[in-house]
């Protein structure tokens, strides 16, 4: 009998707050590492009661996302530097050395660790940053370690295991050009420009809008996982910021049709794979340009001398309404034109304006920090039906419902896996929502959760308007007090698996962590 134990989205990363046990949650995900390096500890010791043991670290394990660039206020989707790249990952064991001493202690004891990829710690795949990742865990030989970077799942016996982000086409990682920066890294040569990796849409809207209003908004990131369902929160927090939402709307419009074409099955004979000919120059900060450079901000001189924009206003647009569209449904129209009539009213020469424009310079005088604080004359009582819709945008009744997956691209995936595969558990993570649903026939899709913090909105908030705006009122009155304890969730989840001696997979187990039971 082997005992298994899979969790994932950790997201070690971030600065902490200062002073440590404040209270206040810092510019990190995961505010309980401790709690981490307690459950590995707690796996080590119970070896002999469980006989041998497997630890798999589901994806997302640090967060370079989270983690800044060298000047200050900067953040990259993807950390192409490998150099820089080992420098944000020693920053983040250094802050939870705690953690990787634990897993070392678990290697050191016998057990096997498995490491897979998810999309907020690409970098970890290239070369020498890999190198730094096992000397972190104190990697030795005859250590049971492997590591699983190129798009593979993992396999347990009758169980499918990988992180997820394959069938959230805002998160897919195109593998095929990630895997041609990884051989020319390893050659210490430099990435030519035909090479160039394009991270997720994703990513870019962590780095270029969530980053970027943390310290007014300190939930926002907790927003997870980013895809379409988070622009019209944001768009609510900060109009200011439209334009380059409707950039990375473009960038995920263009990049989408080149993932899958059925639940689980790429397009192309090698993977899932991006358009090199995009508007935003992959790992490069939007918002810091200046220059009318081609890369879709200002215009540029045609061959012919015609004066063009490099990317079309009206299709940044449509690619912002096609994104609001998803969150919203029919509601989406609407949150635009009451968000636009607010800002017209309140702006009648247009500072902002109901378009996407050629620049990506972002005010945010007419931000909700803003309308909150007084920092602005008008009040933000106005701004409230549009947050009211962002809400419900991001979370249903069955959002933390462990039994129910709303989100339908992982349940078609996971039965599809099942059907085709044979396979009786898939398990992802992602999604940052723990998950036991049953796909019938005794077959099961399980999410890990994660170990991050989760942001949990009143219930109240998809009942009727009446019933909604006390607790909407109630949430603005904690984002003005910086307070957002009671709407924050650590629920640390974890899969654990009985594999018995014919390979199979003979119990499986959706857990919560509990610290008094490893005390």
């Amino acid at each position: 009998m082997r005992s298994t134990h899979i969790i994932s989205d950790l997201h070690l990363g971030g600065d902490y707050a200062h002073p440590r046990g404040s209270g206040k949650r810092g510019f990190r995900l995961c505010t309980r590492a401790d709690a981490v390096a307690q459950f590995i500890d707690g796996i080590t010791q119970k070896f002999a009661q469980q006989g041998p043991s497997e630890l798999i670290l589901n994806g997302d394990t640090v967060d370079f996302l989270a983690e800044h660039d060298e000047k200050p206020n900067a953040w990259s989707p993807f950390t192409r530097d490998p150099g820089l790249a080992v420098k944000k990952l020693q920053s983040i064991v250094e802050r939870d050395q705690a953690v990787f001493d634990a897993m070392g202690r678990f290697l050191d004891k016998g057990g096997r660790l498995v490491v897979l990829l998810g999309n907020h710690d690409i970098e970890l795949s290239l070369p020498t940053v890999r190198a730094a990742f096992r000397r972190a865990l104190g990697i030795k030989a005859g250590h049971d370690f492997e590591f699983l970077y190129d798009g593979e799942a993992y396999i347990v016996g009758d169980a499918l295991i990988e992180h997820g982000n394959r069938y959230d086409s805002w998160n897919q990682v195109d593998y095929d050009a990630l895997r041609h920066v990884r051989s020319v890294q390893s050659r210490r040569l430099d990435v030519p420009d035909e090479h160039v990796f394009t991270p997720p849409a994703g990513s870019e809207m962590v780095t270029e809008v969530i980053n970027t209003i943390k310290l007014d908004y300190p939930f926002v990131d907790l927003l997870k996982p980013e895809t379409a369902a988070v622009v019209p929160m944001l768009l609510a927090l900060e109009p200011g910021f439209r334009s380059r939402l409707a950039t990375i709307a473009l960038l995920y419009k263009r990049t989408r049709s080149h993932g899958l074409s059925n639940p689980v099955t790429p397009r192309f004979g090698g993977d899932i794979r991006s358009e090199q000919d995009i508007s935003i120059i992959p790992g490069e900060d939007i918002g810091g340009r200046t220059d009318p450079a081609p890369e879709g901000f200002g215009e540029e001189i045609s061959s012919d001398g015609n004066v063009k924009t490099d990317t079309d206003r009206s299709e940044k647009s449509a690619a912002l309404k096609e994104a609001l569209q998803a969150a919203l449904g029919n509601q989406a129209e609407r949150f635009l034109r009451d968000l636009d009539t607010e800002i017209a009213e309140a702006d009648p020469l247009g500072q902002l304006g109901d378009e996407v424009t050629a620049s990506d310079t972002v005010s945010r005088i007419y931000g909700f920090a803003a309308l909150l604080f007084g920092r602005t004359s008008q009040p933000f009582e106005r701004r409230m039906p549009a947050l009211l819709k962002a809400m419900r945008g991001l979370q249903d009744t069955d959002t933390f419902e462990l039994g129910t997956e709303s989100a339908k691209e992982y349940l078609d995936a996971a039965q599809m896996l099942c059907d085709r595969g044979g396979f009786r558990y898939v398990v992802f993570g992602h999604t940052h929502q723990a998950k036991r649903v049953s796909l019938g026939d005794g077959r099961f899709y399980l999410n890990t959760g994660t170990w991050a913090d989760v942001l949990r909105f009143p219930n109240e908030i998809l009942k009727s308007e009446a019933d909604a705006l006390p607790a909407l009122q109630a949430f603005v009155a904690q984002m003005k007090a910086g307070d957002f304890s009671a709407w924050t969730l650590f629920r640390p989840t974890y899969v654990h698996f009985e594999v018995g001696d014919d390979g199979k997979v003979s119990k499986a187990e959706l857990l919560n962590f509990s610290e008094a039971a490893t005390s």
